[in-house]
């Protein structure tokens, strides 16, 4: 399949560069480019709050790429936008197909691979918000806008947005025809091909088509296999149609399906000497936090490595909106989500089996959204609206564990999860004077949530093809083991406000203050082995959030600060604890209890600044101080549950910043050269629950650069990223008393890229 989509790929791509010969499209277009006349940096407009606004006018913590931005740089995915803000962490889990969101944003966030699991920070895409880590590393094709909302966003995205929220969004088809393609060719036999192509049908109707296919093998080596362990191969199609009958009335109808057939994600073994895997089958780590393969970009595994991990991703979206006048606008959108993935994985990580699973899931969500917004200038403005979720989703477990006792022991477990929520919500603002401003808003959420879990037949064998079982046990309660004939049911509901007042000390100075409330849903165990797990839900968490910043430009407008400071409260902060499960085919399994309060303080800040005409500056800088206030739990699985505040909190580094700089200057009446580049600090940090040294990450300085020259509308670049080779790791899971794993950062890489524009 991969196949015969590369080769349209690569046809539409070669009909396409024929037309580049018209204007320079308006995607290339300086959208926050200075204003040669004033010297000012240019507005700009975000939709944090679900209407367009200058960022400089809303009283809360965001910072914004545009598409000028975006398109000057080299993102892959949602992971490269990370340096655009302060106190975010985001990293690919590698614990499946298809890439697997961990993102943190002040110290908030969600790493597991599981599906029951929501997110605690919200990754929207076209105003449709994706409901689970699995395929939230969007790809950076065609995003025409990219916001960080920082700190819970409760009132206007709703329930898993905790943290904060990612909103990305893509350019409207164009009446003129325009378009942009690239193809770029990096480290490690890297080849990607994107374009995509706008224009009008009739007066009133217009059409884009984008598309991307990417190949790679990969940063890692299998010594296992002798081969390439990571490769991957990615095909991505869109199409978006705007139909505009009237001024007043528009539909927007937009497709997209992509799909990846990679190896499995290459994980490390980091077995300390009292590890069961250590002990008993003499895989050892070499010294403390060296995998056993003794080297972080080698892999020991001996997990199939013939790109049997697939991820599919289908998306529809529409959208109508009418203008009703005096400022109202009423909008309609319908969004619609599929994925489905198959993989089987070695996460013990060595060359043995003794631990493998065949993870094969679905999911499927439905959202229907309709909001009432007024503009304008008046005293009053507001956005209102109703709000639908439906989702579903089901994973067939097959566990092959060498590790118990027999050769080879194989287990299955069929889980399945829905969930129904509907909410009411609104946010106002009401301008008491010229310069104060009043918002309240406020959020209704109803959640119902089922699960219903089997577990399979369990087969003792003393080889490992799974030839003559010497031993079956068939699911029964009397063993252990988990039957439910009927899903469990259970409902939560939430009230999520936020009040907020800003002042506006000057015409380009702004303070604020605010309290806002988030919530995350409540849950079944997605991977249990007791029925207890299976059947007895985790309660909701909460967040509140206690604000004061600022919003300022001086200078005649060529540099722009913002900052804010604020205190954020946990309760009943979720936590995945794995435990041991006596009797049961695994003996451990993974519970969310709520467990603990927390407190979150911090200080951001973000500058852009002009220094003259060839000469730009960006940066942000983030302090976090993260920690438990109450947590008394088993932590360490011995059956006495123990003062647990000791424990640093996960990917909630105190420091986090970033300094970046573009000098671009003409270099002829028709050619541009242009060098950027930036360094990306995240300081030192744990990555598993319980602390790891072993699995613990150091300051870490992410350096990436370019080299570019734009002649007419051919732009030909010079890249490089992670140019400092910092090989942190962005997942580290303990099984304990077992056996520890652990994934680094892509390494370094580097390649040309050629852009051409109409």
């Amino acid at each position: 399949m991969i196949n015969r989509f590369k080769a349209v790929t690569l046809l539409a791509t070669a009909a396409a560069f024929p037309m580049l010969a018209s204007t320079v499209s308006a995607q290339d277009q300086p959208n926050n480019e200075v204003a040669e006349d004033t010297g000012a940096l240019d507005q700009i407009v975000v939709t944090a709050r679900k209407r367009s606004e200058n960022i400089q006018d809303v009283p809360a913590s965001i910072s914004a790429l545009s598409a000028f931005e975006l398109n000057r740089r080299f993102d892959s995915d949602v992971r490269d936008f990370a340096d655009s803000s302060p106190n975010i962490v985001i990293d690919d889990t590698q614990q499946g197909p298809g890439g697997v969101a961990a993102v943190y944003i002040r110290g908030i966030g969600v790493a597991d691979v599981e599906k029951s699991v929501d997110p605690a920070v919200g990754v929207v895409f076209d105003d449709i918000y994706l409901g689970q880590s699995s395929g939230s590393l969007m790809k950076a094709i065609d995003i025409d806008r990219v916001e960080v909302l920082r700190g819970p966003q409760g009132t206007l995205f709703g329930r898993n947005a905790t943290g904060g929220v990612i909103n990305l969004a893509r350019s409207r088809p164009t009446y003129d025809l325009t378009g942009k393609a690239r193809a770029t060719y990096g480290r490690f036999n890297t080849l990607k091909l994107e374009g995509v192509v706008s224009g009008g049908l009739t007066d009133n109707v217009a059409v884009k088509v984008s598309g991307a296919y990417e190949e790679s093998d990969g940063y890692f080596y299998n010594e296992f296999y002798d081969q390439d362990g990571q490769r991957s191969d990615f095909f991505a199609i869109g199409a978006a149609l705007l139909i505009e009958p009237t001024d007043s009335f528009s539909l927007l109808f937009s497709y997209d399906h992509q799909e990846t057939d990679q190896d499995p994600p290459q994980l490390l073994a980091i077995n300390r000497d009292t590890d069961l895997f250590c002990v008993a089958f003499d895989q050892c780590s070499p010294a403390p936090g060296v995998p056993t393969s003794g080297d972080r970009y080698v892999s020991i595994g001996d997990g199939p490595l013939n790109k049997n991990a697939s991820f599919e991703f289908d998306m529809a979206i529409a959208k109508a909106t009418y203008e009703l006048g005096s400022d109202f606008q009423l909008d309609y959108i319908f969004g619609w989500l599929k994925t489905d993935e198959e993989i089987t994985q070695d996460f013990d990580s060595a060359p043995l089996t003794l631990y493998h699973t065949d993870r094969p899931a679905r999911w499927r969500q439905t959202t229907n959204e309709l909001r009432l917004t007024k503009g304008g200038t008046g005293p009053l403005t507001f956005v209102m609206g109703a709000y639908l979720w439906d989702s579903r989703y089901t994973i067939n477990l097959k566990n092959y564990i060498g590790f118990a006792g027999p050769t080879l022991l194989t287990s299955a477990q069929d889980v399945t999860q829905t969930n129904k929520s509907w909410a009411l919500y609104g946010e106002a603002d009401y301008e008491l004077t010229d310069r104060l401003t009043l918002t309240l808003g406020a959020r209704y959420t109803d959640d119902k949530k089922t699960s219903l879990v089997n577990d399979g037949t369990i087969f003792f064998y003393d080889n490992f093809d799974e030839i003559n079982p010497f031993l079956v046990i068939e699911p029964s309660l009397a063993t252990g083991q988990i039957v439910m004939t009927e899903p469990v049911e259970e409902s939560w509901s939430k009230f999520t406000p936020r009040v907020s007042v800003s002042y506006d000390v000057t015409d380009e100075a702004m303070v604020y203050a605010l309290w806002s409330r988030g919530y995350r849903g409540g849950g079944f165990n997605g991977r249990p082995s007791t029925i207890g797990a299976a059947t007895i839900p985790y309660d909701p968490e909460t967040l509140d959030n206690y604000e004061i910043g600022f919003k300022s430009e001086f200078a005649g407008g060529s540099i722009r600060l913002n900052g804010a400071a604020f205190l954020m409260k946990y309760k009943d902060m979720q936590q995945d604890l794995d435990v041991p499960a006596p009797g049961t085919s695994t003996g451990r399994e993974n519970r969310t209890i709520n467990a603990s309060s927390a407190e979150f303080k911090g200080v951001e800040l973000d500058l852009t600044a002009r220094v003259n005409e060839n000469l730009r500056f960006n940066g942000n800088i983030g302090y976090l101080d993260a920690k438990y206030e109450d947590f008394f739990g088993d932590i360490f699985s011995t059956g006495t549950p123990v003062d647990a505040t000791f424990l640093d909190i996960r990917r909630a580094p105190k420091w986090t910043w970033t300094l970046g700089a573009t000098y671009e200057t003409e270099i002829s009446d028709n050619a541009t050269a242009w060098v950027t580049g930036d360094v990306h600090y995240i300081g030192a940090h744990e990555i598993t629950f319980l602390n790891n040294p072993n699995l613990r990450n150091g300051g870490q300085y992410l350096i990436d650069a370019s080299v570019n020259v734009r002649f007419n509308d051919t732009t030909v670049s010079l890249f490089g990223k992670n140019l400092a080779n910092e090989d942190g790791w962005t997942i580290g899971y303990d099984v304990q008393n077992i056996w520890s794993y652990g994934a680094p950062r892509p390494r370094r890489t580097y390649g040309i890229a050629v852009t051409q524009t109409f």
